[in-house]
This record gives C-alpha cells, structure tokens and sequence, in this order.
C-alpha cells in the first residue's frame, strides 16, 4: 500500500515533508490556494532540498490561478530539482478561486487546461491565452528538466 501526506504550503513544510519521507510515505502533496498559502513549487523546491525519494506533488492546479505556460515552467524547474518525483493534479478548484469571489471553473475548462498543460509539458503546442496563437516550450541549454514526471 502506498500512503500520501496533504500539507499546507507554509514555512514550515519543507521539513514536514523530510518527516513525512523518514516514516516512509510514498509522496508529500501541496495546496495550491495562492491568496491562502505560500507558492507550492517554491515550498516543494525546498523540500526537494531536504529529501530524495518521496514524491512531490501540487494538489489541485486550478484554471484560472495560474497561466499552463507558468504551470508548465514551474513544473518543469522542479522537475530540474526533484528528477522523477514530480506529481500534479489538476482541479476544477474551489478554496483557491472561491479566495477570488469565483466558483469552480467549468469542465470544458478543465479539460483544456489538462490538454495544454500536456502538450507544453511534452514539447508541443498549445494556444497562447491571449489571442489563440500556437506556443511551446524551448529548449534551452542548462534548463534540462523539461517534460512532464
């Protein structure tokens, strides 16, 4: 049986997850609620640090609070730190955008946001937000990393 811990993203958490990892959890999961929380990848960034087998995952991702192309460049630079132990999952939402006055977003939404975030992810294209013009990742020497864990 593999067993996952749920934290917070605050100061603290990077060492909670250095904990969570001596007891022999599978993987260690953040919020990501940005009115709420610290950053989640800054927050798994610096458990990366302090450990070197549990997985580190954002719990949900959320339309609307970030940007696939800030998603994707953020999964990708804890990817670099935490090679094979990245996780992420993606949600309709509702503590993150219910802080904004804003219900969950609709399931085609979702689904869009899935499918960009994948293909920025895998090195395709996906629609810019503003203005619908097809984007991609670039590889770049020194930010090996790329692609989804």
């Amino acid at each position: 049986m593999r067993v996952s811990a749920f934290f917070a993203p605050v100061r603290d958490t990077p060492e909670h997850v250095a904990l969570a990892e001596s007891l022999g959890f599978h993987a260690a999961w953040v919020y990501d609620s940005p009115l709420l929380y610290h950053d989640p990848f800054v927050v798994l960034a610096r458990a990366a640090d302090r450990t070197g087998r549990i997985g580190l995952g954002v719990g949900v991702i959320v339309p609307g609070l970030r940007t696939p192309v800030a998603t994707a460049g953020a999964l990708r630079s804890l990817s670099a730190v935490a090679p094979g132990r990245v996780r992420a999952a993606v949600g309709a939402g509702f503590t993150g955008r219910f802080t904004l006055g804003l219900g969950p977003v609709p399931l085609s939404a979702l689904e869009r946001e899935v499918l960009d975030l994948r293909a920025l992810l895998d090195g395709g294209e996906a629609p810019h937000p503003e203005g619908g013009r097809p984007i991609r990742s670039m590889a770049v020497p020194g930010a090996e990393g790329a692609g989804s864990s």
